[in-house]
C-alpha cells in the first residue's frame, strides 16, 4: 500500500461497528498467518541443535498449514518494505527527524533521492545511480547501518558523523519568494440605549498589504465611529526586506524608529537592522484590567490610537496590541456603557523592555506625528549597536539626532548568575529650540528567580525636567514643557506558583510627575483548579492624586458539568457595587461555544441578564454578545476578526490575522477538510484552499491535515507538513491525495468452492498485495490502482482474480463488497 488510509473515527454511524470488526479480524488472521511462518522457522532452528539455520522451510509442513511456502521464503529475509514509497518516521543516530515520502525498490532496499537527504540532514554522497534519482550513500559511507521496521513505518539511520552537515546557520534552505495580498480586520461594534438615550460604537483596526519576492508590503490604521464622530489614525505604512545571507533587514517608509537603548519615534524613511532585532521588538506583557460592564477600550503610545476594541464585564487581557515602540508608556482608556470611564498608564517597564538584540540599527528620515498634537516635522538620525562584552555582560549604545535635538545612551546587561538578569540604561538629550534644555535618564531593572516557584522583577526609573525623548521634542518643539510628564516611575512583579495551590502574579506601579502629582496602580490576579473546579480571583487598585477610584475586585467560580459545559459563579465590586451572579458556559464543538448568565446588583436590587455565543465559521471568528437590566438598559456588540488572502487561486479567507511569513494549503479540490496550523484550526474552502496565517522565520513549522475529516473515498500520502520558510515569504503546501475505492470480496475458484485460506494475492510483477481469509474473503485497499491480480496458493493453479463493482462508487461507505472468481487463464 503507497497511501495511508483515513476514515471518520468519531462519526456515528449503524454500520461503523461492523465495518471495524471485520477489518480487526482480517488484519488479525493476515498477522496471525504471518507470525506462524516465522514459528515454523524457530522450531525448524530448534531441531537443527544449533547447526546453521536453514535457506528454505519445510514446503509440506506449510502447505498442510494453508501457507504459501513462496511467500514464506521471503521472510526468511529481515523485515523489510515492498516496493513503493512509503510516509515513514526517520530517525538519524537516535534522533527524530519528523516524517518524510520515502522510496523502496524490489530488493526493499532504501533511496537516497534529494528530498530524504535533505530531511536526514546528510551531506550529498556519490553520484546519483538508478536512473539518476538514487544517491549511493552506503557506498560512500560503508559502516552506515539502515533498520527499517514496516510495522511501525519507521526507518533508523545510524551514519557516521562526517556525513552529517555542518551546524553552521545556513539560510539557503528555508522557502522563499511567493506572491500574495492580504487584509487583516479586527472589528468591533457596541450599541446600548440607556432609558431612550442610545449610543452607537464601531471600531476597525485593519491592516492591508502583500507579500512579493520576499518584500513585505503592509499598511495599519485605526477608524472608530461614535456616534456620528469619525476618527481615523493611520499607524504605518512600510515595505520591509529581509537579507537573509546579510541576516539583515531593510525598511522603508512609514515605520518605527527602532534603537536598542533610546525610545523610538515614528518615521518617513529608511531603516536598516540585524534581522534578530524584529525579534526583541516582541510585544511583552499582554495589557490587562478590569472593566465594570461591558466596554470600550482605547489603547494609545506616544499620543496615537494604536488598538481599540469592546470587551465583557469583569478581567481583561489584550495579547495582540502592536505597539509603537517598547521603550514608551501607554495609556489605556477604559468607557463603560453608563458613561463613566477610568483611565490608567503602564509603564514600558511592566510590559517588557527585555536585553537588546546583538547587531546593529541605522536609521534616517523625517519625524512624523501620528496623534491630536500639531509640531514640526524635523528631520532625524539615529544609529545603535548592541554586543556580548562576555558570556554574562552585554553593551549597548546609542544616538539619535534631528532638527535642534541630540540624544545618546548607553546601556549595560548584566547576567551574574543563571536566575538573575540586571539591566541598566542611561540617556541624555539637549533640546535647543523654545525652551532649550539639557537633561538626563536613567533606568534600572532587575529580574530575579527565587527558585522553581517565585520569580520578582523590579525597575526604577528618574528624569530630569530637561530631558525630552524623540517623540516628546516633535510634539513640544514650539510649546512649553509641560511640569505633568512623569519624573519617576518604580514598577514591581511578582510570580508565584506553589504546587496545589495554583498561580499568583502581581503588579505594582507608581509615578509622580514634575509638579509633584502621583499615580499608583496595583494588579493582582490568582487561580488554581481543585478536582476539576477552577477558582480565580483579580483585583485591581488604583490612586490618582489624592483620589481613589476604579478600585475593582472579582471572585469566580467556574464547576465542571460534563465534558466541554461549565457552569459559572462569580462576585465582584466595582466601583463602590456590589454584583453576584451564575452562569452556563459550553464549548459545543471547534466551532461554537455559548455562555448565558444572570447578575443581581445587591444596591439598586436590579437583575442584569446575559447572553453570547462565539461562533467559528472556518473562515473567520464572530462575537454576538446582549446585555439587558431591568431599569430598560440594554446592549448588543458584534466583533468579527480574520484575514483574507489574495493568490493566483483566488481568495481565500482565514480566522486569525495574516502574519509577515505564510502560507497557502492545498488538498486536492476536497472542500471542509480540517488542517491544524500554528495558529489554530482551519478548513479548505470549495477549491481545497486554505491559509497557514503564520510561520515561524527561519525556524520549524507543523502543519497537519486531520486525516478523520476526509471524506472516505480519499486517502492521503503524508498528512504533516515540517515547514521552513525565511521572512516574508508564501510558501505552497500541497497535501497529494489519490482517489480511492476499497473493496470486500468473496472469492470463489472455478469449481464454485470458496478460495483457501492463505492463498496469497499479488500483481502482474510479483508485489505481495494482501492474503485471503476463512471463507474466500480478500480486502483490497485499492481497486483502481491493481487492475490485474493474481492467486497462488498450495496445490492450485495460479489464477487471474475477476469482479465488478458498479460504476460509480459509494463514496459514503469504508469499502463495498461483491462476489469475484479466481480463473485459470
Amino acid at each position: 500500500m503507497n497511501t495511508v488510509s483515513n476514515y471518520r473515527d468519531g462519526e456515528a454511524m449503524p454500520e461503523k461497528q461492523a465495518v471495524n470488526a471485520r477489518l480487526s479480524t482480517l488484519r488479525a488472521s493476515t498477522v496471525a498467518l504471518l507470525s506462524n511462518a516465522l514459528l515454523l522457522l524457530d522450531a525448524r532452528a530448534e531441531d537443527l541443535s544449533g547447526a546453521a539455520l536453514p535457506t528454505s522451510f519445510d514446503q509440506k509442513m506449510l502447505t498442510q498449514r494453508g501457507i504459501d511456502p513462496a511467500l514464506a521464503t521471503s521472510l526468511l529475509q529481515a523485515p523489510r518494505f515492498t516496493a513503493g514509497k512509503y510516509p515513514i518516521t526517520l530517525v538519524v543516530n537516535g534522533k527524530p527527524h519528523g516524517r518524510v515520502d520515502v522510496a523502496f525498490n524490489r530488493e526493499g532496499e532504501l533511496c537516497f533521492d534529494r528530498a530524504l537527504l535533505d530531511a536526514a540532514n546528510l551531506l550529498d554522497p556519490t553520484d546519483p545511480v538508478d536512473g539518476q534519482r538514487c544517491f549511493d550513500a552506503v557506498g560512500t559511507w560503508p559502516q552506515m547501518a539502515i533498520e527499517q521496521d514496516p510495522a511501525n513505518l519507521s526507518v533508523k539511520l545510524i551514519v557516521p558523523t562526517d556525513a552529517i552537515r555542518p551546524t553552521a546557520r545556513d539560510f539557503t534552505g528555508y522557502q522563499t519568494g511567493g506572491f500574495a495580498a492580504l487584509l487583516n480586520y479586527d472589528v468591533n461594534s457596541l450599541f446600548s440605549d440607556n432609558a431612550g438615550q442610545s449610543s452607537r460604537y464601531l471600531s476597525a483596526n485593519t491592516e492591508l498589504g502583500f507579500n512579493a519576492g520576499d518584500w513585505i508590503v503592509r499598511s495599519r490604521q485605526v477608524q472608530t465611529w461614535q456616534n456620528d464622530v469619525s476618527t481615523t489614525t493611520h499607524l504605518a505604512a512600510y515595505a520591509q526586506r529581509t537579507f537573509a545571507s546579510q541576516e539583515t533587514v531593510l525598511q522603508a517608509g512609514q515605520i518605527s524608529l527602532y534603537n536598542p537603548v533610546l525610545a523610538g519615534a515614528q518615521i518617513t524613511g529608511l531603516q536598516l537592522m540585524t534581522e534578530q532585532a524584529l525579534q526583541s521588538e516582541g510585544q511583552g506583557s499582554p495589557i490587562e484590567g478590569i472593566a465594570r460592564s461591558q466596554a470600550q477600550v482605547e489603547v494609545h503610545q506616544n499620543g496615537s490610537l494604536i488598538h481599540s476594541t469592546v470587551v465583557p464585564a469583569g478581567p481583561f487581557s489584550l495579547n495582540d496590541v502592536r505597539r509603537l515602540d517598547s521603550r514608551s508608556d501607554v495609556e489605556v482608556t477604559v468607557k463603560e456603557t453608563d458613561g463613566s470611564e477610568q483611565r490608567f498608564t503602564i509603564p514600558a517597564a511592566m510590559l517588557g523592555v527585555g536585553l537588546p538584540a546583538p547587531g546593529f540599527s541605522l536609521a534616517a528620515g523625517q519625524a512624523r506625528n501620528t496623534g491630536d498634537t500639531q509640531g514640526n516635522a524635523p528631520w532625524v538620525i539615529s544609529g545603535g549597536w548592541s554586543g556580548s562584552l562576555s558570556p554574562l555582560m552585554q553593551l549597548s549604545a546609542g544616538a539619535t539626532g534631528a532638527t535642534d535635538y541630540l540624544a545618546a545612551g548607553a546601556g549595560l546587561g548584566l547576567q551574574p548568575g543563571k536566575r538573575t538578569q540586571i539591566q541598566t540604561t542611561l540617556q541624555a538629550s539637549d533640546t535647543r529650540v523654545g525652551q532649550p534644555a539639557k537633561g538626563v535618564q536613567a533606568d534600572l531593572g532587575v529580574s530575579q528567580r527565587l527558585g522553581e516557584q517565585w520569580s520578582v522583577n523590579a525597575s526604577t526609573s528618574h528624569r530630569t525636567f530637561g530631558y525630552s525623548d524623540l517623540s516628546q521634542a516633535v510634539t513640544e518643539i514650539e510649546s512649553e514643557r509641560s511640569h505633568s510628564r512623569n519624573r519617576d516611575q518604580q514598577t514591581l512583579g511578582l510570580n508565584w506558583s506553589p504546587p496545589g495551590l495554583g498561580a499568583l502574579s502581581g503588579s505594582l506601579s507608581r509615578s509622580t510627575s514634575f509638579d509633584g502629582q502621583s499615580s499608583n496602580r496595583a494588579l493582582l490576579s490568582w487561580g488554581t483548579n481543585v478536582g476539576g473546579v477552577s477558582v480565580s480571583a483579580s483585583a485591581q487598585w488604583q490612586v490618582s492624586g489624592n483620589q481613589s477610584s476604579d478600585d475593582s475586585v472579582y471572585l469566580n467560580l467556574s464547576i465542571p458539568l460534563g465534558e466541554n459545559r461549565r457552569g459559572r459563579t462569580w462576585v465582584r465590586n466595582a466601583g463602590g457595587e456590589y454584583r453576584s451572579g451564575v452562569g452556563l458556559n459550553e464549548q459545543v464543538n471547534d466551532q461554537l461555544s455559548y455562555r448565558v448568565g444572570v447578575e443581581h446588583d445587591t444596591r439598586d436590587k436590579q437583575v442584569q441578564t446575559t447572553a453570547g455565543v462565539s461562533l467559528l465559521p472556518r473562515y473567520s471568528q464572530l462575537d454576538l454578545n446582549y446585555t439587558r437590566t431591568d431599569a430598560e438598559r440594554s446592549s448588543y456588540q458584534v466583533g468579527a476578526r480574520g484575514g483574507a488572502v489574495v493568490h493566483g487561486d483566488g481568495v481565500t479567507f482565514t480566522p486569525y490575522p495574516v502574519r509577515e511569513t505564510f502560507a497557502l494549503v492545498s488538498v486536492g479540490d476536497a472542500d471542509s477538510i480540517k488542517v491544524s496550523t500554528p495558529s489554530g484550526p482551519v478548513w479548505t474552502d470549495s477549491k481545497g484552499n486554505a491559509v497557514v496565517s503564520q510561520l515561524t522565520a527561519y525556524g520549524r513549522s507543523a502543519v497537519e491535515v486531520d486525516t478523520r475529516s476526509l471524506p472516505r473515498n480519499l486517502d492521503i500520502h503524508n498528512g504533516l507538513a515540517v515547514v521552513t520558510a525565511g521572512r516574508g515569504a508564501v510558501d505552497n503546501i500541497d497535501f497529494g491525495i489519490t482517489q480511492t475505492r476499497r473493496a470486500l470480496l468473496k472469492v470463489t475458484t472455478a469449481n464454485g468452492a470458496p478460495l483457501p485460506r492463505g492463498a496469497t494475492v499479488n500483481t502482474e510483477d510479483g508485489e505481495f498485495i494482501t492474503l485471503a481469509q476463512e471463507g474466500g474473503v480478500v480486502f483490497l485497499p485499492n481497486v483502481l490502482e491493481t487492475p490485474t491480480l493474481w492467486i497462488t496458493a498450495p496445490g492450485m493453479d495460479r489464477c487471474q482474480l475477476s469482479f465488478e463493482l458498479p460504476a460509480k462508487a459509494d463514496t459514503d461507505a469504508y469499502y463495498e463488497t461483491a462476489a469475484a472468481q479466481c480463473r485459470a487463464i
